[in-house]
């Protein structure tokens, strides 16, 4: 195999692995509220990661944004302001449901709905063809696969409350945990979205002299940008709900600014390792084994850190079944999309 396609491959494998691992560190920012580590991987991965490779990357940025129309401009803010509310959610659910499940829930929705929606608008006469057919299995592989993770995290609570012996308070954590994920997938499509519906803008950074790789970040960093003022203003409220400012300045946490830095780095670092490895084997081949590390590098999260100790073989066995067809989904929806 020509080493370049290898190279490609690894890439994207990294890329994967770094965003299903990005919450990581938050669990052990012990002597921070969820606000505090969120604040700080909103404003780097958000805001500053995304804008230095912007500017680093792209020639005549200021031209690309000067041509663009307004009605470009004010659909990338309306997807980012949405987007930065699942973003919000995302933070939720991770804290209310555990990692590999909330990211199963959250990725399953958000990349389906990512492609699934551009293509309903754009090419709907093709929904009768082998495209439409395609996408249509893969909705309901998806929904299949969405529900058995759902059913594995519901058994999970179940074994805990019997071992603690305590009430059906977490079980009605995890319905809401399992609506505030549904929600945070739905919202969270809207950064493909934007990439999608904006392709002009795409096209002329290329024209003045981006690279493929990169020319998207035209459209991506103003949209994360919206994303951050959402999650900044919720961040700014709990801060002041929960008198929580302080705990950025007390003793012993220079630790917790590293894990939120890192937080940043690994979820904006997995789409640049993405993105360059995309341009060396494609997305058809590419987008499979990036989404694929993603739910494995989760999954191995949750259950590395605990969040499955308390289950039973039957709710684990029932975990991976669902990721599994998640992961078949997402690759159905990937022929679909390379139609």
């Amino acid at each position: 195999m020509n080493p370049g396609v290898w190279l490609g491959a690894i890439l994207a494998v990294v890329g994967g692995a770094l965003q299903g691992g990005f919450a990581v560190p938050m669990k052990y920012a012990r002597k921070w509220n969820h606000e505090n580590i969120w604040f700080v991987f909103v404003l780097t991965g958000l805001l500053v990661f995304p804008w230095i490779l912007t500017v680093a990357a792209v020639p005549s940025l200021a031209e690309v944004y000067r041509a663009a129309s307004p009605a470009s401009l004010a659909l990338i803010a309306a997807c980012g302001i949405g987007w930065g509310v699942g973003a919000t959610l995302v933070g939720i659910a991770f804290r209310m449901l555990g990692i590999g499940l909330g990211f199963a829930i959250v990725l399953g929705l958000s990349a389906l709905l990512g492609s699934l929606v551009p293509f309903l608008i754009q090419s709907r006469e093709n929904i009768s063809n082998l495209q439409g057919r395609l996408y249509l299995l893969g909705t309901c592989v998806m929904l299949v696969g969405i529900a058995l993770v759902s059913v594995a995290g519901s058994m999970r609570e179940r074994a805990a409350q019997q071992a603690s012996g305590s009430s059906d308070a977490g079980r009605k954590r995890f319905a809401a945990g399992l609506l505030i994920a549904i929600a945070a997938g739905v919202l969270s499509s809207l950064l493909s979205d934007a990439i999608a519906f904006t392709s002009p803008m795409v096209d002329a950074a290329r024209q003045l002299g981006a690279s493929p790789v990169w020319a998207s970040n035209v459209v991506l960093a103003p949209t994360t940008t919206g994303g951050s003022l959402a999650n900044f203003i919720y961040c700014a409220f709990m801060m002041r709900r929960n008198r929580s400012v302080r705990l950025f300045w007390q003793p012993s946490v220079a630790s917790h600014w590293v894990y939120g830095i890192a937080m940043g780095a690994f979820w904006y670092g997995g789409l640049t390792f993405y993105g360059l490895g995309e341009q060396k084997i494609g997305s058809v081949e590419g987008w499979p084994l990036f989404i694929g590390a993603m739910i494995l590098s989760s999954s191995a999260a949750g259950f590395l850190t605990g969040e499955w100790s308390s289950a039973r073989r039957g709710a684990k066995l029932v975990l991976c079944a669902g990721s599994l067809l998640i992961f078949s989904a997402l690759i159905v929806v990937g022929m679909a999309h390379s139609r």
